[in-house]
């Protein structure tokens, strides 16, 4: 079946694409990347980059896709407790930590996460206007922001540390300081 075999093929350069340009960003920044470089990274010709993506940005993106379809199913809205879906988001970011580390660098210019985390403000916000007696949104999302970008600076810390740490204890650690606000 020449479909199948073209399907696994054409899946299969597109993870040697996504695997050299996690391994040449641990060097180097995104925007100095070239397809060039990428392609020599990956062992595959130009014409063969560009049957796949536009560019390494596309490229990017699409890696950046990739963890978000991953990581999307784990967060749960509503009353499910972040005990319970905190870890096994921290397990995927530990086991993608290259491209977690860039996509946390650059967390506000992503569309794609932001649309993962969009649910998650909505209800940590509806939280903080009980807990903080708040009902100013401007306040409310500074509150927001104070505790996002916490957890966000752990997330990476542990990253870059070599995240020698379980995704648990990482886990707990945020839940400890986010339930150290007033009640």
């Amino acid at each position: 079946m020449p479909g199948i075999k073209n399907n696994r093929r054409a899946q299969y350069t597109r993870r040697q694409l996504k695997d050299a340009l996690i391994r040449l960003l641990e060097h180097n920044s995104l925007a100095a990347i070239t397809v060039t470089e990428l392609c020599q990274e990956a062992d595959v010709n130009r014409g063969t980059f560009y049957l796949h993506y536009a560019s390494p940005a596309e490229l990017f993106a699409d890696i950046e896709r990739d963890l978000v379809k991953e990581v999307q199913p784990l967060i749960h809205t509503g009353t499910a407790n972040i005990d319970q879906w905190l870890p096994p988001i921290l397990e995927v970011i530990q086991s993608q930590e290259t491209a977690t580390l860039i996509i946390i660098r650059n967390i506000h210019d992503s569309p794609l996460l932001q649309a993962v985390l969009t649910p998650v403000r909505a209800q940590t916000l509806q939280h903080y206007q009980q807990v903080f007696h708040e009902s100013d949104p401007a306040l409310l999302a500074y509150y927001y922001e104070f505790f996002f970008s916490g957890a966000v600076r752990v997330i990476t810390k542990w990253l870059a540390s070599g995240a020698n740490e379980s995704p648990m204890a990482i886990a707990q650690v945020i839940q400890n300081a986010i339930r150290q606000t007033p009640a």
